[in-house]
């Protein structure tokens, strides 16, 4: 599994993860940094998916060759934090195929279990998806989930993430079934809670505005 990491060598990253790292900002401004760090992902993510070579004619009358999508790329979002990241990933890729699959964290002892419980995604696709989720956390989810699109067809299974664990990015490698995992950030541990530290907090509630129930 190759993991490539924004911040090391794309400026932007770091301005993106001052706003989303900062405790002070609000919802609505929030929302838009993780759109703008989708982008950024998927704009990286392009070497990822087939491209062909077509012939346009210029408002000059000259002919110039470029590139446009051979596939558009399965974009999966792990609900509900992923929902403005993957946003940004919809803008740049307009038309994608949308799955969307939800999680359950049930903390048990000193470990925890992540299960599936909404899944909507094609019976049959066989070509790149890009799994959509912010944190990276213990691994488990992102795996679960690649493990549902792979049994699916996917050939190539791409993570996009803003912030990754340590831990978790060394439990996909156990797993396997991620090709790929691209990160704005890569942070050292996960506190007690299993939360990514430093990180960014709940990246769910700062996304949508709610606190839900516990």
């Amino acid at each position: 599994m190759k993991v490539t990491v924004l911040a090391e060598h794309a400026p932007l990253a770091r301005w993106i993860l001052r706003h989303l790292r900062d405790s002070s900002t609000g919802v609505e401004d929030f929302r838009e940094w993780m759109r703008r760090a989708g982008l950024l992902l998927a704009a990286h993510i392009s070497s990822e998916i087939e491209w062909e070579m077509v012939r346009v004619k210029t408002p000059l009358g000259a002919e110039a060759v470029e590139l446009e999508p051979r596939e558009k790329p399965l974009l999966v979002g792990i609900l509900g934090a992923s929902i403005p990241l993957l946003e940004g990933f919809e803008q740049l890729y307009p038309g994608s195929p949308i799955g969307l699959v939800a999680a359950r964290r049930i903390e048990e002892g000193e470990g925890v279990e992540i299960r599936l419980y909404y899944e909507r995604l094609p019976s049959r696709y066989e070509g790149t998806a890009v799994l959509v989720d912010p944190m990276l956390a213990t691994g488990q989810t992102i795996a679960a989930v690649a493990d549902a699109v792979a049994a699916r067809g996917a050939r190539r299974i791409i993570a996009a993430t803003v912030i990754a664990a340590r831990p978790g990015l060394s439990y996909l490698q156990a797993h396997g079934g991620v090709d790929h995992v691209y990160t704005l950030a890569v942070d050292p541990m996960l506190n007690d809670k299993y939360f990514i530290v430093p990180g960014l907090g709940d990246a769910g509630d700062r996304s949508l505005g709610v606190t839900p129930d516990h």
